[in-house]
């Protein structure tokens, strides 16, 4: 099956409503209807009976247990943007409950989110007629590769045109989920632009993982580096083409959105602290006033610099809260809470992972600031 259109190198597509950084949905909302809170009660109940209970192991383990992730789709919740997507407040409190609970599952999971919203906004209709569905029921789990665009230098994947496709080489140093994902929405340098394509993750001379990657904090998520040796993307399996600095652009408007993960870590921080004899209204007020103005920035959809600036203050505001109540949690706790069966450990490991997720200078030099320090 070919595109209707096939990009060249003289033709240029956009997605219709792409996110890069999946832990910040900034689309439009859904209809808000009866499977919107039957989604956060999966949600709740997840969390509560599997995945908050199993964290710790899970913590430790190679790689995150298949049945979470088995659970997460029967429960309808690979398919939160599928259209019509739900609703943005849901998705929200789902991403809250979910990464507040096991913070490696969940970071698994989000990341399944970024190639199901990429094919429903993609231009080529065929490729959404051959993986979609499976996607969206979470059949088939998905991944992503991107973030090395925003790294400065020269580029780490490169695509070249040749006849009906492109050949891709280099190396993506952060792929999560190897192992696990069946299919990864994968960029790639394009001169001036970035073509977005499909890959099954199927290991091949012009494909290879490396070892999972040591990891303080998220070992479980089985990420990977992975090299493209003239690997060849047909146009059937071309996502998009876009222009570099329209991806510039919309990537500095994701990644300047609320992180729910960090809302979510830093609650179950304040429930911990109560279980354990330490209220702590204090933090509680920071949790609901930070959550409020973040996303009220967000739900403005603005996109001026100086309203971009807001946001990223917000967001670094509410990384540093994580880490603070994280923080609290272990002093709280003491001795017990640096062992590898107590959550006040994993749960500081956690939050400082979130603080570099989809990291930017812009983010980097706000997040400092909330710590008293200056780039």
């Amino acid at each position: 099956m070919r595109l209707l259109h096939p990009p060249s190198p003289g033709r240029r597509t956009a997605l219709t409503d792409e996110v890069h950084d999946v832990l910040a949905p900034s689309g439009e909302d859904g209809d808000d209807g009866a499977t919107a809170p039957q989604l956060v009660a999966a949600a709740r109940s997840l969390a509560t009976g599997l995945l908050g209970p199993a964290a710790e192991a899970t913590d430790q383990a190679g790689i995150v247990p298949a049945g979470h992730l088995r659970a997460l789709a029967e429960s309808g919740l690979c398919g939160l943007f599928c259209p019509p997507a739900a609703p943005l407040a849901a998705t929200r409190e789902i991403f809250e409950i979910l990464a507040g609970a096991c913070g490696v599952t969940f970071f698994v999971w989000v990341q399944h989110h970024a190639p199901v919203r990429m094919l429903a906004g993609s231009p080529n209709e065929a490729l959404r007629r051959r993986h979609l569905d499976d996607l969206c029921t979470g059949r088939v789990l998905g991944g992503v590769a991107f973030a090395y665009l925003r790294r400065p230098g020269s580029p780490a994947v490169v695509a070249r045109r040749r006849a009906g496709g492109y050949v891709v080489d280099g190396e993506a140093p952060w792929v999560t989920s190897w192992g696990l994902a069946g299919l990864y929405s994968v960029a790639a340098r394009l001169g001036d632009d970035v073509v977005y394509f499909l890959v099954e993750a199927a290991p091949s001379e012009a494909l290879q993982p490396s070892d999972p990657l040591a990891l303080a904090a998220m070992g479980a998520s089985s990420t990977v580096r992975l090299s493209f040796d003239g690997l060849f993307v047909p146009d059937d399996d071309v996502l998009t083409v876009m222009p570099l600095d329209e991806w510039r652009a919309r990537d500095t408007v994701a990644t300047a959105q609320p992180n729910p993960a960090a809302f979510g870590i830093t609650a179950t921080c304040i429930r911990l602290l109560a279980d354990a004899g330490h209220p702590s209204t204090g933090l509680s007020g920071e949790l609901d006033e930070c959550r409020k103005r973040s996303y009220a920035l967000a739900d403005a959809r603005r996109t001026d610099a100086a309203h971009l600036a807001a946001q990223v203050e917000a967001r670094a505001q509410s990384l540093e809260l994580a880490v603070r109540a994280a923080t609290a949690l272990v002093v709280a706790t003491g001795g017990r809470g640096m062992s590898s069966g107590h959550p006040a450990q994993r749960l500081l490991r956690e939050a400082a992972f979130f603080t570099i997720q989809a990291q930017t200078p812009e983010l980097r030099r706000a997040t400092l600031a909330q710590l008293g320090l200056t780039s």
